[in-house]
């Protein structure tokens, strides 16, 4: 106990030993991002600083993120180095992994565990739909709004399955382009172009060779809020009508904590800085997992799993939740 605090106090200073080092950091990010990251979204990059710090405190592997970052438009060696280097070499000095470096973390989660809890979440799915001992053990993985997400390249490398990335072409130009220069091999994965608008992503995704008769997972991460409800029971239709033991696995905010004061003002600070909305919310009202499980099943789904973001207590509601969604038999 007290070398856990010890090193939680040794962290904390060498953070604001690094601060001017962040914002430096920050400051280029944010220029590089209106300068170079045109037609690619900014939230991309969120998960993929979570990942690389993980990564850096030793308590998740993720080389490929940390390889392919410096690569990536809104980002620069130097610029990666001074926004998550420092960071990580605050943890990698204090040996500190608790908080938001601590994968895959308590539950229930707070608000500042959420990303550790989404990404330990997904992991988990991941691994679950691809073991070959499962009754419905899938054969495609599909990653539905990739952006830089790097699962394929640790986590997928070397499985019996096919690996479709889907994103616009934007995205998948700067991805493709980072993974050359970062020297990471991603011949198993088969990049699928599209706008989300006049193409489909499920009829891109058959021009690509993408099966529909074969058991697939489908990770859908930190998509949905900027969706709108239409667009959201549209794929889970979709999946729907996949092979028997397909799944997909999404997160949700909740349509009660983002009506409120302080969801608003999160609302507002995103639209800010990023320049992009939250328009799907789903309600966590006790208890959140019948919710969950109400939806999918109105999109011809079953629920597999579910994992509420945060405690149900009292009058309190979770701030958001993790569905695993399956067509089942």
């Amino acid at each position: 106990m007290l070398m856990n605090a010890l090193r939680l106090l040794m962290f904390s200073l060498l953070l604001i030993t690094f601060l001017p080092l962040v914002l430096l950091g920050t400051l280029g990010f944010m220029i590089r991002l209106k300068i170079k990251n045109r037609g690619i979204s900014a939230t991309a990059y969120e998960p993929l600083w979570n990942r690389m710090l993980f990564h850096h405190a030793g308590t998740r592997d993720d080389a490929a993120a940390v390889r392919l970052a410096p690569h990536l438009p809104a980002l620069s060696p130097t610029v990666a180095w001074l926004l998550i280097g420092t960071m990580g070499l605050a943890a990698r000095l204090s040996g500190y992994q608790g908080s938001f470096l601590s994968y895959p973390g308590a539950r229930p989660s707070s608000m500042a565990l959420a990303m550790v809890h989404r990404t330990a979440f997904f992991d988990e799915a991941l691994a679950s739909a691809v073991d070959p001992t499962g009754p419905h053990s899938a054969q495609q993985v599909v990653f539905l709004g990739a952006g830089w997400d790097t699962r394929a390249y640790g986590a997928l490398r070397g499985r019996p399955v096919r690996v479709f990335e889907v994103d616009t072409p934007a995205t998948q130009r700067a991805k493709t382009e980072a993974l050359d220069r970062a020297g990471i091999d991603a011949s198993h994965v088969t990049f699928v172009e599209t706008d989300f608008g006049q193409i489909s992503w499920f009829d891109a995704l058959l021009g690509r060779g993408f099966d529909p008769d074969l058991p697939t997972f489908i990770l859908w991460e930190g998509v949905t809020y900027y969706l709108d409800e239409k667009t959201v029971q549209t794929t889970l239709r979709t999946v729907s009508g996949l092979a028997v033991g397909s799944r997909i696995a999404f997160d949700t905010f909740s349509l009660e904590f983002f009506s409120g004061f302080l969801g608003q003002y999160m609302t507002l600070m995103v639209k800010g800085f990023y320049g992009e909305s939250w328009q799907f919310f789903l309600s966590t009202a006790a208890p959140a997992r019948k919710q969950a499980s109400d939806f999918i099943a109105s999109q011809g789904l079953a629920l597999a799993g579910y994992e509420p973001w945060g405690e149900e207590r009292g009058k309190s509601v979770p701030l958001g939740g993790f569905t695993l969604a399956e067509r089942s038999g």
